[in-house]
């Protein structure tokens, strides 16, 4: 089977999910994971798809096209394919947590850290709460894919110190403890 990303965007309003792997099915092509997620009345979706070995994309892409024309959904085909994968290294999931006062920069400090280990961020989630009383408040949670080989100690301090320097909290946990722990 030949794998594909399809990428979806658009104003967000009830079906899309609906009516984008409707389309998907009708053209015998299977769905087998969607992200998708909204943010100020935007919709983004990926969904990995699988379709025979013998499609033409391209042919493919212009009745997809055609079959989501008026809808208002943008959408692109990307064919894994062509895309040169090599093996992952063994890696372990693990969350970071961020908590506190909402400021300019957090996102690319952290990231930039986090890369700085050859650590993949697989997903990122940041909600900045309004607060009347004090400051405005962050909490972010990134979900990372990190290499065994990585020293997890030296990959906690570093993020340690920033968060201190930032003045916020930080927790890091393998997703495993994070999941029993907020499963209580």
């Amino acid at each position: 089977m030949r794998k594909l990303l399809i990428t979806i965007v658009s104003r967000d309003r009830p079906g899309i999910i609906h009516e984008v792997s409707r389309v998907l099915a009708d053209h015998q092509c299977s769905v087998l994971e969607v992200s998708q997620t909204t943010l100020l009345g935007e919709f983004a979706g990926l969904f990995s798809c699988a379709m025979p070995d013998d499609t033409d994309i391209g042919q493919f892409t212009e009745t997809i096209g055609r079959a989501l024309e008026g809808s208002g959904l943008a959408h692109w085909v990307t064919d894994s394919a062509n895309e040169e994968t090599k093996p992952a290294a063994p890696q372990e999931p693990y969350v970071v947590t961020l908590r506190g006062r909402d400021r300019m920069g957090v996102i690319p400090v952290f990231s930039g850290a986090i890369a700085g280990f050859d650590v993949n961020i697989d997903n990122l989630r940041a909600v900045s709460v309004a607060n009347e009383h004090e400051d405005n408040q962050v909490v972010m949670f990134f979900e990372l894919s990190v290499p065994k080989e990585v020293n997890k100690r030296a990959f906690r301090q570093a993020l340690s110190l920033m968060a201190e320097e930032l003045g916020i909290e930080m927790s890091l946990q393998h997703r495993d403890i994070f999941e029993a722990i907020h499963r209580l």
